[in-house]
Parts: C-alpha cells; sequence; structure tokens
C-alpha cells in the first residue's frame, strides 16, 4: 500500500489534499443545506458529494483523481449562475456560495503548491527514495528530470547520500539511486561525491551482506573510467574472500586495461564464487555478466552496457542488448580462454591509443 501511495505522490502530489478539502466541503455542506429536505438540495448537496465519496473509496486513486475533477467542474456549475442573479438571490445563498467558493480557492492552491513542491529538487530527491523498484518507470522518470537540471543538483543529492549513510539501517534504493544520477551527470564534482562514497564509506573487510556498494562501485567505475581504478585497485586489496567480486566488476566496467587484466587474474575466484550454493542470486548475475562481457564484447562500452544491476531490483532498466549484438544473458556459462581473451582486450584497448598518437 506505501507502494502505491508514494507513486500516486510522484504523478499527483496533490490527490491526497484534494481529497482532504472535498471531505471537508461535504461536511460543510451536510451542516448548513440540510440534506433531508425534499427537493433538488437533497441531490446537489448530498447525492452528489457521497456518490462521488464512494467512488473515491470503491476504486483507484487514479480514477478517483477525475472524479474529484468532476466534482471542480461542479462547483463552478453551482457556483457561477449565482454571480449573474440579483443581489438578493446572492444573499440568500451567501453561506453555500461562500464555502464552494473557498472550497474551489483552496483546491487550486493546493493543487499549485504542492505540484511546485514535488518537483523541487529536494521533492524529486525525496520521491526518489520513495518509490519501489517494481514501478521502475516511475523511478525512471523522477531520476530523468534530476539528470537533466544538471550539476547543480549535485550539492542536494551529495547531502542527501551523506546523511542516508550516517543511518544505522541503510536501505538500497536511495544510495543506488542517488549514485546513477550523479554518474550520469558527470560533472567533475559528481565524480568526486562517488569517489569519497567508494573510498571512505564502502568496507567490504567482512562478509556482511552488501546491498548498495556493488551499485554504487560500478555506477562510479561508469563515470570516472580508467581514474577510477586505484581506488577500486584499493577497495580489491582489502576487501573480504567473498567480496572480491564487487571491486572486480567495477574495474571491468572501467575499460582500462590494466583493470581488465586484474579482473582476468581472479577468473577462477569468480568462476569458484559461482558454485557456492549459497552465492546470492543477483550478486551470481553480477558475475556471470561480467564475464560474459569479457569473453564477447568488443569495445569498453560493452563492458559498461552489461546490466548487472538489474537483478538487485534497484529500478533500473537497462538495454538487454548492445550495439555490437551482445545478448545478455544472466545464466552465461561459457568458457574463458584466458591467454586470448588478454591479447584480444590489449588490442582493443591498444587502437585507441594509437589513433590519439597520430
Amino acid at each position: 500500500m506505501n507502494c502505491v501511495n508514494s507513486v500516486t505522490d510522484v504523478h499527483t502530489p496533490f490527490l491526497n489534499s484534494l481529497i482532504g478539502v472535498f471531505f471537508s466541503w461535504l461536511m460543510l455542506m451536510l451542516i448548513f443545506n440540510r440534506p433531508l429536505t425534499k427537493g433538488t438540495k437533497r441531490f446537489f448537496y448530498f447525492g452528489v458529494p457521497v456518490f462521488a465519496l464512494g467512488f473515491l473509496v470503491i476504486i483507484p486513486l487514479g480514477v478517483g483523481l477525475a472524479v474529484l475533477f468532476c466534482w471542480i467542474i461542479y462547483l463552478l456549475c453551482r457556483v457561477l449562475p449565482i454571480l449573474f442573479r440579483k443581489e438578493e438571490t446572492i444573499r440568500k445563498n451567501l453561506i453555500p456560495f461562500g464555502v464552494n467558493a473557498l472550497a474551489l480557492t483552496v483546491s487550486f492552491i493546493l493543487i499549485f503548491v504542492t505540484t511546485t513542491q514535488a518537483n523541487s529538487t529536494p521533492g524529486l530527491i525525496k520521491s526518489m527514495g520513495s518509490v519501489s523498484p517494481f514501478y521502475p518507470g516511475t523511478v525512471h522518470s523522477v531520476m530523468s528530470r534530476l539528470i537533466q537540471r544538471g550539476p547543480e543538483v549535485v550539492d542536494p543529492l551529495s547531502e542527501t547520500l551523506e546523511k542516508t549513510l550516517d543511518r544505522d539501517y541503510i536501505s538500497p534504493f536511495l544510495p543506488t539511486r542517488i549514485a546513477y544520477c550523479l554518474s550520469e551527470i558527470g560533472s567533475p564534482q559528481a565524480e568526486a561525491v562517488l569517489k569519497q562514497v567508494v573510498a571512505e564509506e564502502i568496507d567490504l573487510s567482512d562478509n556482511e551482506n552488501t546491498k548498495w556498494e556493488a551499485a554504487v562501485c560500478c555506477l562510479y567505475a561508469d563515470c570516472a573510467g580508467p581514474r577510477a581504478v586505484p581506488v577500486l585497485q584499493t577497495l580489491l586489496e582489502r576487501a573480504d574472500e567473498k567480496q572480491q567480486f564487487i571491486p572486480l566488476c567495477a574495474l571491468a566496467r572501467t575499460g582500462d586495461f590494466t583493470a581488465i587484466e586484474t579482473v582476468l587474474e581472479h577468473v577462477d575466484a569468480l568462476q569458484k564464487q559461482l558454485k557456492q550454493p549459497f552465492t546470492n542470486r543477483g550478486y551470481a548475475a553480477m558475475i556471470r555478466l561480467t564475464l560474459q562481457a569479457l569473453a564477447e564484447g568488443q569495445s569498453p562500452e560493452d563492458l559498461k552496457t552489461s546490466p548487472i544491476y538489474h537483478r538487485m531490483l534497484l529500478g533500473l532498466r537497462p538495454d538487454h542488448q548492445t550495439q555490437t549484438g551482445i545478448v545478455w544473458n544472466q545464466q552465461w556459462d561459457g568458457e574463458l580462454d584466458l591467454s586470448a581473451l588478454q591479447h584480444h582486450w590489449s588490442q582493443i584497448l591498444k587502437q585507441p591509443a594509437e589513433n590519439d598518437a597520430e
């Protein structure tokens, strides 16, 4: 239920407030207009509101929103005719006229204020952390809007990330989504934030369950490229044996030959970890996709596009096929010829360097 509410708050942030105004208006209509009297008042001031409120209770909130807008139109139809009547008629209908006008005014103010707040950078960051990964379209919409704002959102993202990582319990969703935004923004300041998190906040020296660290390391590698190698190498040296796959998968995404050599040197350890009966399925998928990228990739971009955080349910929806034709398979179990792979990647990574020299 919380997930549904959070998604609704992203798309229609004014909905709950508008329902509150609608309910208050209904109560005032019942008090001041004697709904049990005969004639049209029973329908206009009791039947219509109760019918609409019943719809809000028994149908999804998305349809309830349409009902609320119908209510606003209904109020306009009730208020506007009074404006064109004689002054004596206005005095007789002063209370219902005032209540209707007030309800309309408050409704429009709430729609404007709550929508403005929700579309602000703090509002988008708050929404980004509350939406379930089972609504990836909504997650991507919020992240894309933050990314489009560019370097100006780096500071609020960094502050939120710092506060999140200081908590006793850290939900994996918000840190990873913030890291994704920073990686996509790609400015020097954004890269510096990711570097600091990887270097100072991530500890892989024990065998504790890691939920957000793997994705953040890989996103830092995507953002910084070869510049991330020293930090990830240090992380690898200090990591527990069962946690080494995290910096290794990230090193492969840097596109640096030294980093790729390091990964190839640890292939046996990665394959051994895959055979362990208690290896997390998501982490196993990360290892398999990284090995597939090394075996079948034809460019550094193939390493970066391997969808290794998809199974971590963090709201990311990467493509499952690269431009060079790799169809990613989370169950990949192909053979690896280490010497051939080393030669293969040395040739691939040597070509850009030769082109730059020319």
